[in-house]
């Protein structure tokens, strides 16, 4: 391919059609907005009973922790993108505690796993949007701190 030849030039936008884009866009995110805490909802009761699963199991519960880990890793995708950015930091501290696809987890580790469901809850059930001002800092003060006392499944 010849670099050095000269490329069209790019098609002309319609400065006007570009605000009805961007309008259509926000009405679209808006609109989703509205469904998000339902399919999130359903998400967390599905990620809490493979939780459930998981404790009648310690240590032989790796199947169980996949399905945790897979729930959550759409709520850490989905919640900055509806304005839960402090769903965003706890799905993504689950994320990285679960992160070892072979791993079962013992009691101790699932109840970190707990704390952060318990977290999730508490966000939900507040609309806490953004990061969560002082409650956000201090949900995820606790969790990095049961994260660190509490090694990850391995």
């Amino acid at each position: 391919m010849d670099t050095n030849a000269v490329q069209p030039a790019p098609p002309e936008v319609d400065a006007d059609a570009v605000p009805d884009a961007v309008r259509d866009a926000e009405a679209a995110v808006a609109a989703l907005a509205d469904s998000f805490l339902e399919w999130i909802g359903e998400d967390i009761a599905r990620a809490k009973q493979a939780l459930a699963a998981a404790n009648d199991k310690p240590g032989d519960n790796q199947a169980e922790i996949r399905a945790i880990f897979e729930v959550v890793h759409n709520v850490k995708g989905q919640g900055g993108s509806f304005g839960y950015d402090l769903l965003t930091t706890v799905g993504g501290s689950l994320c990285n505690y679960l992160r070892v696809e072979t791993a079962s987890a013992s009691d101790k580790q699932l109840k970190v796993i707990a704390a952060h469901f318990a977290a999730v809850d508490f966000v939900l059930e507040h609309n806490l949007k953004g990061e969560g001002g002082e409650i956000g800092a201090q949900l995820t003060g606790k969790i990095a701190q049961l994260v660190t006392n509490i090694p990850a499944p391995a």
